[in-house]
C-alpha cells in the first residue's frame, strides 16, 4: 500500500466512522519518547491512531479496517491503523 493509498483508506475509515486522526507520522526521536516498536508504521507516514465521536462496536471496526486493507489494533483510548499487510514489530 503506498502512502496515497493508505491516506485514501485512512479518510475513507474516518468519514464512515466518525473518526479523527490524532497521530500520524512520527519522528523517531517522539516515537521512542511514546513507547512506539522499532519499525513502526508511523515512521514512513503509514500509520495513524485515531478516536471516535461515538465509538462504534469492535466489529464495525474490524469489518471496515478489513474492508480498505487497514489493520485495526484496538488499544485503550484510540485505535491504531496501518496497512494490513504491513509486517508486525
Amino acid at each position: 500500500m503506498t502512502r496515497g493509498e493508505f491516506a485514501e483508506a485512512v479518510y475513507t475509515y474516518c468519514a464512515t466512522l466518525g473518526a479523527s486522526e490524532t497521530t500520524g507520522q512520527r519522528t523517531s526521536h517522539h516515537n521512542l519518547a511514546v513507547g512506539g516498536v522499532a519499525h513502526s508504521a508511523h515512521l514512513v507516514k503509514l500509520a495513524s491512531d485515531v478516536v471516535y465521536d461515538v465509538t462504534p462496536s469492535r466489529e464495525q471496526r474490524l469489518d471496515w479496517g478489513r474492508r480498505l486493507g487497514l489493520l485495526v489494533v484496538i488499544e485503550e483510548d484510540h485505535d491504531h491503523l496501518q496497512p494490513i499487510d504491513w509486517p508486525r514489530g
